[in-house]
């Protein structure tokens, strides 16, 4: 063991870092603030639009469990917008605002916001929406004259079904994050 120990000692020694490209840091920075701003946007456009095209389809007036799913679902929308938000930094313009202390702190705690994004609020919103789902199913399996126990296997096989959809998007979208924040 002493002498995986020693080994270790004299590679680290005998390694030189790699100075740090700024400009080059400084375009990965951008690309990925120019790719969040998209999705920003995206999300900002899809959520009221999601929101006004369940809200018309559905009868939410008639039915109080069509009305609680697309409250559930918009708060879980709208909690993901608020949260992308959140993890908005400025573009980088020069060098010297990557040797101002606060300010690194600062873009390192928005890139762990993202982070957190995908890794906390997602799941959370993975939960609403499978919730917002089953309370709108409630009333249009009961509409079909199923027996409780088909209603119970369909509203698990949705939700096991949902939850495994996310688990996939979620983790593939974790990789694609490590793959962009951490180099």
């Amino acid at each position: 063991m002493q002498k995986d120990i020693t080994k270790w000692q004299n590679l680290w020694k005998e390694e030189k870092s790699t100075p740090l490209d700024l400009s080059k840091l400084i375009t990965h920075l951008n690309k990925v603030e120019k790719k969040g701003k998209l999705e920003r946007i995206i999300l900002l456009v899809a959520v009221p639009v999601t929101i006004i095209i369940l809200a018309t389809l559905l009868p939410i007036l008639s039915n109080i469990y069509y009305l609680i799913a697309i409250v559930i679902i918009s708060f879980g929308m709208i909690m993901i917008l608020i949260q992308s938000y959140r993890s908005k930094y400025n573009l980088i313009s020069n060098d010297a605002e990557l040797n101002n202390h606060k300010y690194i702190k600062n873009l390192i705690h928005k890139l762990k916001q993202r982070m957190l994004t995908t890794s906390k609020y997602m799941w959370l919103y993975t939960f609403l929406l499978v919730l917002g789902i089953n309370i709108g199913y409630i009333d249009v399996l009961q509409k079909f004259n199923v027996s409780i126990t088909v209603r119970i296997i369909i509203h698990v096989v949705f939700t096991v079904l949902m939850i495994c959809v996310m688990y996939f998007s979620i983790e593939k979208r974790k990789k694609k994050i490590i793959k962009e924040f951490y180099p």
